[in-house]
Order: C-alpha cells, then structure tokens, then sequence
C-alpha cells in the first residue's frame, strides 16, 4: 500500500514537471543562453543573440 502510494506520487511529480516544461516551450520564453528573436543590428546583420553574451561556453 505504502509502495503503491510513492510510486503514484512520483509519477504525479513527474507528469506535472513534464506538463509544465511543455507550456513553458510552447510560451516562447527564451532559455538562459541570451538567444532572442531575429534582429538586425545596426550594421546590417541579422542577429540571433544579445551582444551582452561575449563568453563562450566551452
């Protein structure tokens, strides 16, 4: 019984964390990496990402 009830409560867990990362896709929001819309700058180029992300990620 107590088995069947933590097995229950992780897939709740689970189905709500999945639920929640879907709409937030579908929302549009942007991650953590500073990529937005297509833009272009004002020399011309169309750009993807802020110009405040010069660091690389390795």
């Amino acid at each position: 019984m107590v088995n069947s009830l933590i097995l229950y409560s992780i897939g709740l867990i689970s189905g709500i964390a999945i639920v929640t990362l879907l709409n937030n896709s579908n929302k549009g929001r942007s991650g953590a990496k500073g990529i937005t819309q297509e833009y272009t700058s004002k020399d011309g180029v169309t750009r993807t990402a802020k110009k405040d992300r010069e660091e690389h990620i390795v």
